[in-house]
């Protein structure tokens, strides 16, 4: 096999040092780990990946760094585990490329390096993906989120179609960690990646912020399951104009805030490219308790700042404050105008009674008198419904002795039937009925719900 190439990137407690140009640092003898042996258990990960590499099934590799991979492709076989500690994480910079392909049987696994039954949101950072298709912001280009800003964080451009790999079959785990105010990594996070991008059959469990995040970009998700996240489920914002299809959001019961949480630009709400993607076949389920138990405000999707968007053959259910909020007087005027649109959808909750004043929290966020009801309730929108999808199995609910990882059911215990999607070559036509999971059970096999 290829030696994995390793760099030093030491990052300090109070505060973060950007890793710098590798021809121009000398390294640290003693931190060198530049070799995985055949047989070797643990392959330490220490400094960035500057050529193509490989990361094979047979090693367990342990990231002792925020490493990047920077002009380089790096494969990683099915089965194999990757793991994280404190300040490390794992960016492919929008020069490099992943190519991450598990299998139903032999999925990825991107999980904390803590003994199992200690582990927790935030062990470690995540996996960044940085490409170059357009964003919204000034100029074109921004640093993501999570990091200090240097070269290798850099990611936004031109090219529509930029491909920053393949991410399927995997599962990430645990990850996640906070610098500061709105500055954190997530459990997955796309940056400017294009639509040659491949996100499928992803699931990001136990994230300490949101579980995906697509800053800009034209990258499609296909097959994500989003289980007990800390903050959102699904997040997008500088323009994001992909496709999803199969999208779970499983709600965290205590700390969880949004299924959904939607922007075109804080700083300028109408920049171009607007935030636009196109969702279909979408299950969100919320926490099921009481308004004020839990430690946030917890709604199903909240469309705010500017974004457009479709919404389609979606189940938002359970959730304890609103099911659709849409907030802020430039999101109201794209749902007004019919660009931000929820057809087909089935809203479900033990809390609200579903009428012309509760259909979702009222002027939550904007200030305004828009009542969600009027727009996208059944007299509105006549292909929405009020019915109870018969979801609790999906439900999180804490492990007992007989049951230590309890493994949610997202199917509908009736068929509800729904719109048809577009043949368009991304989106399964076939996939008729609302929610993301119809008669076969796609999660089967390569997902995973560990408690601790």
């Amino acid at each position: 096999m290829k030696s994995v190439r390793t760099w030093a990137c030491v990052y300090g407690l109070a505060m973060l040092a950007a890793c710098g140009d590798d021809e121009t640092q000398t390294p640290d003898p003693s931190a060198q780990g530049d070799t995985c042996e055949a047989g070797q258990e643990t392959c330490e990960v220490t400094q960035n990946i500057t050529s193509d590499t490989t990361w094979t099934k047979d090693h367990t590799y342990v990231l002792k760094a925020n490493v990047f991979v920077k002009n380089a492709t790096l494969k990683i076989e099915p089965g194999t585990v990757i793991k994280g500690g404190f300040n490390t994480s794992l960016a492919i910079t929008s020069t490099a490329k992943l190519d991450a392909q598990g299998t139903a049987t032999a999925p990825i696994v991107f999980t904390s390096m803590v003994d199992v039954g200690s582990r927790q949101a935030g062990n470690w950072g995540g996996l960044v993906l940085l490409g170059k298709a357009p964003l919204n912001v000034q100029g074109g280009v921004d640093n993501i989120e999570g990091y200090p800003e240097s070269a290798d964080t850099q990611y936004g451009g031109s090219d529509a179609a930029h491909n920053c790999g393949t991410l399927k079959y995997a599962r990430i785990e645990f990850a996640g960690y906070r610098l500061g105010g709105n500055n954190e990594l997530n459990g997955l996070t796309l940056g400017g990646c294009g639509t040659a991008t491949t996100v499928d059959y992803v699931q990001v469990h136990r994230g300490l912020d949101d579980g995906v995040e697509m800053f800009g970009g034209t990258a499609n998700l296909k097959h994500i399951v989003v289980s007990l996240a800390d903050d959102d489920g699904l997040d997008w914002d500088q323009g994001w104009t992909g496709k999803g299809q199969f999208i779970v959001v499983q709600q965290n019961r205590v700390v969880g805030n949004h299924g959904i949480e939607a922007d075109n630009s804080s700083s300028s709400p109408n920049a171009t490219p607007r935030s636009n993607p196109t969702l279909w076949n979408v299950t969100l389920i919320g926490s099921n308790r009481d308004k004020g138990s839990a430690a946030q405000t917890q709604g199903g999707a909240i469309l705010r700042v500017g974004t457009a968007g479709s919404l389609n053959n979606a189940i938002v259910a359970y959730f304890n404050d609103f099911a659709i909020d849409i907030a802020g007087p430039d999101s109201i005027r794209e749902a007004t105008e019919d660009r931000l649109t929820v057809k087909n959808t089935t809203f479900w909750s033990t809390k609200l009674t579903y009428d012309a004043t509760s259909f979702a929290v009222k002027s939550s966020s904007d200030g305004s008198d828009f009542n969600e009801w009027s727009k996208l309730g059944t007299q509105a929108e006549p292909t929405n419904t009020v019915v109870d999808p018969k979801l609790s199995k999906a439900l999180y609910t804490a492990p007992s002795t007989a049951t230590p990882n309890p493994v949610p059911d997202f199917k509908p215990e009736t068929a509800l039937a729904g719109g048809t999607p577009p043949a368009d070559g991304f989106f399964d036509a076939s996939a008729t009925f609302r929610g993301a999971v119809g008669d076969t059970d796609w999660l089967a096999g390569w997902t995973a719900f560990p408690e601790l």
